[in-house]
């Protein structure tokens, strides 16, 4: 069973330059949780000061309430996978795996049964007698991600993981590490700047920016309903418009529409973010006036780039059935799926959706 993390309003500074800002989270027993963010905006910073290659200045940071920050890293009973794998080139897998056994003096017989266990679940039995320069890339990782958790640590800590990989491989691998990871039911955070792969593996998902998480919530949250521009425009494709908006009724550009998942009723310059799912392309001359200048038909649905009048191009995805595709030059209009778009106050460039909250 997972251990809780509780990380409270920890800093980080490196001489004035404060890189984590008196962040606070709590990470549940078993979930996978995910530090999502540019780089340079702290997320590995936390990732070291969790393990403790990084001392913390200001804070604390619990595992199952009990304070780690002056415990040594090798008594801190976690794991960590590493970008580069860092397993040991002239080292078989078998004693690579093996290696955080030994030097916790565990009995021959209990690593040899543990090692055994591990390679099973992750799929790598076969290849226990090859040294590391005869394995492709997913296998080494498979090989570090092994080494980190026959140990049996209370947290899994995995930074960048898959960074060196490739497309195709990366996304095996993250369904590999998902799988392996509810399995052994090990509570981890993980570490990206790739928003497809954070949605992809996590329970739940931080974004960070600048030393300060944005926010907190599960994938389809995060993605659905972002709390401020920052968010929005980070996971996944945006496109921003600016309007008006009057009560439940919203201006852009001459295209009004109402809405009725706003917060209180105000008078207020916003900012309205529409993801390439989120249009409707529409003959109807009230909408967006654009042009389509190419498409392209990926079977479940089409692409459409679209020109619009002051000069922007924007992707739009229609998913209706029919397979009539418009052709190249033609005018259209473009609405907006009113339940799913998101406005945000145009200063504060947080959202105005009803119910939307930094933290779930």
């Amino acid at each position: 069973m997972g251990v809780d993390l509780k990380i409270d309003k920890v800093v980080k500074r490196y001489g004035d330059n404060e890189v984590v800002k008196g962040l606070s989270v709590d990470i549940n027993p078993g979930e996978f949780f995910t530090l999502l963010g540019p780089s340079g905006c702290g997320k590995t910073t936390l990732l070291r000061m969790i393990i403790g290659f990084n001392t913390i200045d200001k804070g604390s940071i619990s595992v199952n309430d009990h304070v780690v920050n002056k415990i040594p890293i090798h008594k801190r009973n976690m794991g960590m996978v590493f970008q580069n794998y860092a397993i040991f080139p002239h080292m078989s897998v078998k004693d690579n795996v093996a290696y955080g056994l030994k030097n916790q003096k565990v009995s021959k017989e209990e690593i040899n049964r543990r090692v055994d266990e591990i390679l099973e679940v992750v799929k790598i039995t076969s290849l226990k007698d090859r040294l590391p320069e005869q394995l492709s890339g997913g296998q080494q990782q498979r090989v570090a991600l092994a080494r980190a958790i026959v140990t049996h640590p209370e947290v899994l800590l995995m930074d960048e993981p898959l960074s060196n990989l490739d497309a195709k491989l990366r996304v095996e691998m993250r369904l590999a590490i998902k799988n392996i990871q509810k399995e052994v039911d090990i509570t981890t955070v993980y570490v990206t700047h790739d928003q497809e792969e954070a949605l992809a593996v996590s329970d739940r998902i931080a974004v960070m920016n600048e030393g300060v998480i944005q926010q907190i919530g599960q994938p389809k949250v995060i993605y659905s309903r972002p709390v401020n521009t920052f968010v929005s425009n980070f996971i996944g494709t945006t496109n921003f418009f600016t309007g008006h908006r009057q009560g439940n009724r919203i201006d852009v550009e001459g295209y009004q529409f109402e809405m009725n998942n706003l917060v209180a009723d105000s008078d207020e310059d916003v900012i309205v973010s529409v993801r390439p799912h989120e249009f409707r392309i529409s003959d109807d001359p009230t909408g967006i006036k654009g042009v389509v200048k190419t498409s392209t038909f990926l079977g479940l649905n089409t692409h459409y780039y679209i020109s619009l009048d002051d000069g922007r191009e924007v992707e739009v995805i229609d998913d209706k059935e029919s397979i009539e595709i418009i052709p190249d030059d033609t005018t259209v209009y473009l609405k907006f799926k009113e339940n799913r778009i998101n406005l945000f106050n145009i200063t504060t460039e947080r959202s105005i959706i009803e119910g939307v909250d930094e933290c779930e």
